[in-house]
């Protein structure tokens, strides 16, 4: 799991994949579609979604000449799921600190 995170935390750290990837949430595009959307040159585009590709989160197919990009969404559950494990025990331990206070503000109020 942790090789996974990596890639992807990796892939997603650049503007432009997370832009690639909002522009992917709508559904299956096309490689010079996609492109329209960027001012970088198909050489960079091709970059950014070899990256997401290592990384999982899409997946190319070639149909006809043209490839169709898509996103692959298993990857970002993945990613949904450690962040909720982060998200819960941080709130756990702020929950313990607020016990804590509590606590203490009792003790000097007594």
């Amino acid at each position: 799991m942790t090789a996974t995170l990596d890639a992807m935390f990796s892939a997603l750290s650049s503007g432009p994949r997370r832009e690639i990837i909002s522009h992917l949430t709508a559904g299956a595009i096309t490689t010079p579609e996609l492109g329209a959307h960027f001012a970088f040159s198909k050489q960079a585009l091709n970059r950014h979604l070899v990256a997401l590709e290592d990384a999982g989160l899409v997946r190319r197919e070639l149909i006809g000449r043209v490839h169709v990009v898509r996103l692959e969404p298993a990857p970002l559950t993945e990613l949904t799921e450690w962040a909720d494990t982060v998200r819960t025990a941080w709130n756990t331990n702020l929950d313990r600190l607020g016990d804590v206070l509590a606590e203490l503000e009792e003790e000097e109020s007594s």
